[in-house]
């Protein structure tokens, strides 16, 4: 169901720890929020800062929005054994609300600079 979605999928263990990255792709011409859910049997370790979260992860499901022609990365880490298919894709809906949260307004920034004539000084 809807594997399409994910792409560029590597599995890679290393001294006891199943670490999965994949790129979610929209081709779609509105955002869709996205939910997918680790296979891997053993406990889902999302990516964070200090004792926090990442917050498009609770427990093994991510949820995020990914806007139309655009791509977004995913990685986790796991004691589990390795699989083929490390991630599944639980659901795949227009998301409704294009407001989105802080959050996930500032997961989805891109590098930004003012524009070099902005900078340049008067003569």
């Amino acid at each position: 169901m809807h594997e399409e979605w994910i792409d560029d999928t590597d599995v890679r263990r290393r001294a006891g720890v199943t670490f999965v990255s994949a790129t979610v792709a929209n081709d779609r011409s509105t955002p869709q929020v996205v939910r997918l859910r680790s296979r891997i049997d053993g406990p889902t370790w999302s990516p964070g800062l200090d004792d926090r979260t990442a917050p498009e992860w609770s427990g093994d499901v991510w949820e995020a929005t990914v806007q139309p022609g655009r791509r977004r990365g995913v990685g986790f880490a796991s004691s589990g054994e390795p699989v083929d298919e490390p991630l599944e894709v639980v659901s795949v809906t227009r998301a409704e609300d294009d407001r989105a949260g802080t959050e996930e307004v500032l997961a989805d920034l891109d590098a930004w600079s003012p524009p070099s004539d902005l900078l340049a000084e008067d003569p």
